[in-house]
């Protein structure tokens, strides 16, 4: 396995997870205003409690917003570990993760953050950023890769 491709893709994927997490906020609050209780003024008082129908799409609900709920947990617990470990990084590198990976900003946008005069030298950041965020995500399994 290569640690150090793999790594970019962890890291690249921390907007879409964030954007995620939005998502599935939004639907878990769709889903429970979707199953609140009616108006009384739509109760048929002549027809049995309920019915099969109604206690079959009561639990579909329940189910699809337990899974919601169980989802947004873990996206937000992912999320949480990969921010522990970008806090990890020195200063420098934490920027050069941030910048490139979570904000993706344009190399020439980092050169000038950075006050660095090369792109070389914004590549050569990032390549010991990412190397050093492997080892602390992956361990010395990442060692060979780096």
């Amino acid at each position: 396995m290569n640690y150090f491709k793999s790594a970019e893709q962890v890291l690249g994927s921390i907007p879409t997870l964030k954007k995620a997490l939005e998502n599935l906020q939004k639907r878990e609050q769709r889903l429970i205003e979707q199953g609140k209780p009616r108006e009384p003024g739509a109760i048929d008082y002549n027809k049995p409690f309920t019915d099969s129908h109604y206690v079959s799409d009561t639990l579909n609900e329940l189910l699809e917003l337990s899974e919601c709920s169980k989802n947004i947990a873990e996206t937000q617990r992912k999320l949480a570990e990969l921010e522990n470990i970008i806090d990890q990084l020195n200063e420098e590198y934490k920027k050069v993760v941030v910048l490139w990976y979570v904000e993706k900003r344009s190399k020439e946008a980092i050169m000038e953050e950075l006050y660095v005069e090369s792109l070389t030298t914004v590549y050569n950041l990032r390549n010991r950023a990412v190397a050093e965020f492997a080892l602390l995500y992956y361990g010395a399994s990442a060692l060979p890769s780096i």
